[in-house]
């Protein structure tokens, strides 16, 4: 993959060329303007040998792919929605995103004062154009009506605007499920819709099924179906009506990074399987691509070696997060390069990574390597991250986190200059006795001096919330090739593409993968004149052998209990005696998060046992716990 793709860059220059497009008129997702055109007759689908066929298929399985599928389905067409994970590791970003939408409250502001506002993020950016962002603007307005639609019986709302100077601001706002957020429950929901769809015949899923190739008439530029690879083997499918992508950003994708964002090291905070792979079957079809240096981050993070990811959201800002856990940064702590000289101010909450410079904002520069100095005081006032041990003892313990009496001893441990950091620390000293920060400005009450040893140090990387690059799409949701036409029966929704081709508002994503998914899905729906309606199978279609994961069994005198976590279900044996005594736990299935809920799950069956179910939270594991609470009262009831 990395030469093919390396070759597809050298070309990026002239492929990514900006164009300009012709207006369309936007068109409710329940009955899109597909507006085909009907070209001369061709014989491509019988070139093909066609192993599957179905009227829509989704590529992608995260908030974008779940809404185009459900809206696909309630629009009458059989969908299939392929996904690349493995089942139960479903969901790229979505799963553990914040799980917050964005909402646009009308009577804040005109839809004049409301459009500015998206054109003042844009920048000098020529896409998205004002009918997308009038799309966009018009279905967030019904975002809490969706929600309630999916099944949430109280979605709550409140305003944010990231960007709260910029005009329109006062009418944008979110909403979710239940606060705080980042416990996976839209996602959930998603799900819940699909598998409900699914039960119906209405949506098949195919999981470690990666799209590789859209099927494209060369005669016609008809996207007639996609490549997928099922069981080893490439399978050609069908799509009568239209093909969805919604592979989502390039957040594991290390060559993009360098070749389109210019970034040498980078890491996904929560993304294991997004690798751009919607960006190459995208390229191959001519689609135009936009906002490939577009990425939202950095955050300084400490990696997680037992997943390649940060071990949480962030680990500086001003104040701690209800959802995003500690910030460590405000405590006696401050981030260096290897020279040993600090490179910002570490309270500073970033705005998706980009920091205050003059009068705008621009990405935050991280030598590299970076680390996070710290002494005893700020050992003991605060975990590093929620799933972190109390003082940071296991990490220590470990040798994740670096332990010195002094701080020469440290920088020979980390490998830093040991006279910079020295110099840099009496500096930064100094500078919290006097109460000001000349370097950086960091606020006076988070100026607390570094001297207490022992002094700590741990390596923080470069980490990325999500990426905004793909084939530009249209108010329909229609990809549009480098001459701004639509790519006939190709659509497009979420990160992948995004609106956000210069600054991002936390929530937008989402919002747009649930705005664009059902607007992309009922485009792709919608019937077609220019293809033939029949069958082109010759026999049955094939499905893979594998179908969906066995349902878990219980063993003698287990009951089995269910509960919804970050990854899905958690699923628990639970054994009792004759009083009703739970004697025996049993973690029978779970897909949480590595070395986070995971390690919860090793320690919960236990200490359900010792307390007879009455389990304490395990910190930095608040959904994984109250997932297990869940299974068991499932079990015992």
């Amino acid at each position: 993959m990395t030469k093919t793709f390396q070759l597809r860059a050298c070309a990026f220059a002239v492929l990514c060329a900006a164009v300009g497009m012709n207006a369309h008129v936007y068109a409710a997702p329940t009955a899109p303007e597909t507006t085909a055109t009907v070209a001369a007759p061709s014989n491509y689908l019988q070139t093909v040998r066609w192993d599957a066929e179905y009227d829509v298929v989704v590529i992608g399985y995260g908030f974008a792919g779940g809404a185009a599928a459900i809206a696909a389905a309630d629009a009458g067409a059989r969908v299939l929605l392929l996904e690349k994970a493995p089942e139960g590791h479903e969901g790229g970003n979505s799963r553990y995103a914040a799980q917050q939408a964005i909402w646009i409250d009308d009577t804040k502001a005109s839809d004049e004062e409301i459009l500015e506002y998206f054109r003042t993020m844009r920048g000098k950016s020529t896409n998205p154009s004002d009918e997308v962002y009038k799309a966009y603007i018009k279905e967030a307005k019904g975002q809490v009506e969706y929600l309630r639609k999916l099944g949430a019986e109280h979605p709550e709302t409140s305003y944010y605007a990231e960007y709260p100077e910029f005009p329109g601001a006062s009418a944008i706002g979110l909403t979710l499920v239940k606060s705080p957020g980042g416990d996976g429950r839209l996602y959930a929901l998603i799900q819940k819709n699909v598998e409900a769809r699914r039960a119906q015949g209405k949506i098949d899923v195919w999981f470690e099924a990666p799209g590789k190739k859209l099927l494209q008439d060369p005669a016609t530029g008809v996207v007639h179906g996609v490549v997928a690879e099922v069981e080893g083997a490439a399978r050609n499918i069908r799509a009568k009506n239209g093909v969805v992508l919604a592979t989502g950003g390039f957040e594991n994708n290390i060559d993009m990074f360098r070749n389109f964002a210019g970034q040498q090291v980078a890491y996904a905070k929560g993304a294991r399987y997004n690798t751009g792979d919607g960006i190459l079957m995208a390229m191959d079809v001519n689609a135009n691509l936009v906002n490939l240096a577009t990425i939202n981050g950095p955050d300084p993070n400490v990696l997680n070696p037992e997943t390649g990811i940060s071990f949480g959201y962030m680990v500086a800002g001003p104040k701690d997060s209800s959802w995003g856990g500690p910030a460590f940064t405000r405590h006696d702590v401050i981030m260096v390069g290897a020279d040993g000289k600090r490179f910002w101010n570490e309270t500073e909450k970033t705005k998706h990574g980009r920091i205050k410079f003059h009068n705008d904002y621009r990405a935050l520069q991280m030598p590299d390597p970076a680390f996070m100095i710290f002494d005893e005081d700020a050992r003991r006032a605060s975990r590093v991250y929620a799933s972190w041990s109390e003082g940071s003892e296991a990490e220590i313990e470990k040798g994740l986190v670096k332990k010195a009496d002094t701080v020469e001893e440290l920088a020979a441990l980390l490998g830093v200059d040991a006279a910079g950091l020295k110099a840099q620390i009496d500096a930064y000293n100094a500078s919290c006795e006097a109460g000001v920060d000349k370097q950086f400005g960091r606020a006076a009450k988070f100026l607390k001096p570094l001297d207490k040893g022992p002094f700590y140090g741990i390596e923080v990387v470069p980490t990325y919330t999500n990426t905004q690059g793909g084939p530009e799409h249209d108010e329909i949701g229609a990809v549009l090739d480098r001459n701004g036409k639509r790519i006939p029966h190709l659509f497009s929704a979420g990160e992948l593409g995004s609106i956000f081709s210069w600054k991002y508002n936390g929530t937008g994503n989402i919002g747009e993968s649930l705005i664009f998914g059902r607007i992309s899905g009922a485009s792709a729906a919608a019937p077609k004149s220019d293809v033939p309606s029949e069958s082109v199978l010759k026999g049955e279609g094939w499905s893979p052998a594998a179908g969906k994961r066995a349902t878990p069994a219980a063993e003698d005198g287990e009951r089995i209990g269910r509960g919804r976590g970050m990854g899905g279900n958690v699923v628990l044996g639970v054994k009792t005696d004759a009083a009703g005594k739970i004697t025996a736990v049993r973690v029978i299935e779970s897909f949480e998060t590595p070395g986070i809920g995971s390690k919860a799950l090793d320690v919960l069956p236990a200490e359900a046992v010792r307390t007879n179910g009455k389990v304490d939270t395990v910190s930095g594991a608040t959904v994984t716990t109250e997932a297990f609470r869940a299974a068991l009262k499932d079990a015992l009831k």
